[in-house]
């Protein structure tokens, strides 16, 4: 500042809209919840509704035309105004089906609905932002449902619970490598593929971590494939956020095979040296693959 040049504060900028856009929404569950009994279920839905609306009228006039390549937006707020819109569809939704029960038993649905809104709000408006709520939204319903179906025995549910954030996992790594491969929106790769990622080796984890199954060595060997075959391609590719979360899941994973391992004296100790042996890895690792991109 003192030699006259321009200072950067776009990531300040971001940083703030992004705080701005969880203020909101939180103060729109404070408003719901404050004045639900007064206001009544049409009134505060129908305004909700009319805020959504207003929030992604605005993100389509200050947004370019849909490609299916990669778009730059001249406004900074509106890919914010984008989310703060999204978010506010999926509050309405929810909203109406809490009170009215349009889908009854089958309210998980409703994560469906709110995934494929946001599928076309991300495609149309290239917010990578907007992807990843949808992917979440997709999972959450998939986990949703799975959870109840199995509601009455916690042993399956958990089970079947882990497989469809495996089967989610897979699904968001196939369609990352086919975005990219399609030339349909390529740049949304990463999303998919870190989302896949989280999905395939939490589900894995779970049952690495879980209690007094005789089945978590099975699980631990599994984690051990993946993860191996995770960082060789993240090192080929030199792809060092792949590369991190896999050496992370292998870490977790060591944790419990220190612990079936070693006693309780010995073991604090064992667990500090694999740590830091992790740390060290994932820093020298990281830095030399940005090193040679």
């Amino acid at each position: 500042m003192a030699r006259g040049e321009l200072v950067p504060v776009r990531t300040e900028l971001k940083a703030l809209l992004y705080v701005g856009v969880l203020v909101a929404v939180t103060g729109v569950g404070l408003f719901i919840k404050e004045h639900h009994d007064r206001l009544g279920p049409v009134l505060i839905a129908s305004v909700l509704g009319i805020g959504a609306l207003a929030c992604l009228a605005y993100a389509f006039r200050r947004s370019p035309a849909f490609s299916w390549g990669e778009t730059v937006s001249t406004h900074l707020a509106a890919d914010y105004v984008l989310v703060l819109g999204a978010l506010l569809v999926a509050s309405d939704l929810a909203y109406v089906e809490r009170q009215f029960r349009f889908l009854g038993e089958r309210w998980p649905y409703h994560f469906l609905v709110v995934a494929v809104i946001y599928f076309l709000l991300a495609y149309r408006f290239d917010s990578r932002a907007v992807l990843s709520l949808a992917l979440s939204a997709f999972a959450a319903w998939r986990g949703v449902s799975a959870g109840i179906a199995f509601e009455a025995g916690r042993d399956a549910a958990i089970a079947d619970v882990r497989w469809n954030a495996i089967g989610c996992g897979v699904l968001f790594l196939a369609a990352g490598v086919l975005s990219l491969r399609t030339r349909r929106k390529p740049h949304f790769e990463i999303v998919y593929v870190t989302a896949g990622l989280l999905l395939v080796f939490g589900g894995i984890l779970s049952g690495a971590l879980q209690g007094s199954s005789s089945s978590w060595f099975l699980w631990e060997i599994a984690l051990g494939i993946v993860g191996a075959a995770v960082l060789a391609v993240a090192w080929r590719l030199k792809r060092p956020l792949d590369f991190a979360i896999a050496v992370a899941a292998l870490w977790i994973g060591g944790l419990r095979l220190t612990g079936e391992a070693l006693d309780e004296e010995p073991l604090f100790l064992a667990v500090a040296v694999w740590s830091i042996a992790a740390l060290v890895v994932l820093i020298r690792a990281t830095r030399r693959i940005r090193a040679e991109r």
